[in-house]
């Protein structure tokens, strides 16, 4: 179902009930002229990280970062990340999303968790 933050031009926020009834966000961002890209928290990846399916963690404690003039923070991930309460500050990986049955191997995965 879609998430509660809406979905913007270029980004999908859902969350996915698992068979079990636990509630899982995650961010499709299929933004600029690159591969799809899926993001989900790290506790989720388990399996997924030996999928052959190209993957990037994202730690929480590299969430924000110095600015190049190093005066302030900024948020070192994907902007539409802030408005998703299990997303926003967890450990993260994002998958790239190069064939459909990719996206179907992590979706499945999700479904048997929680």
């Amino acid at each position: 179902m879609e998430h509660p933050a809406g979905h913007t031009g270029s980004v999908g926020r859902y969350v996915i009930r698992s068979k079990n009834g636990g509630r899982i966000e995650i961010l499709f961002d299929t933004y600029g002229k690159g591969r799809a890209k899926l993001w989900i928290a790290q506790q989720y990846a388990g399996p997924l990280l030996n999928a052959g399916i190209e993957v990037h963690a994202y730690p929480a404690s590299h969430i924000y970062k110095t600015t190049d003039e190093g005066t302030r923070l900024s948020y070192g991930r994907h902007s539409a990340l802030k408005s998703m309460r299990d997303l926003a500050n967890a450990d993260l990986v994002r998958f790239t999303i190069i064939r459909v049955d990719q996206l179907e191997v992590i979706l499945d995965q999700l479904l048997d968790e929680v």
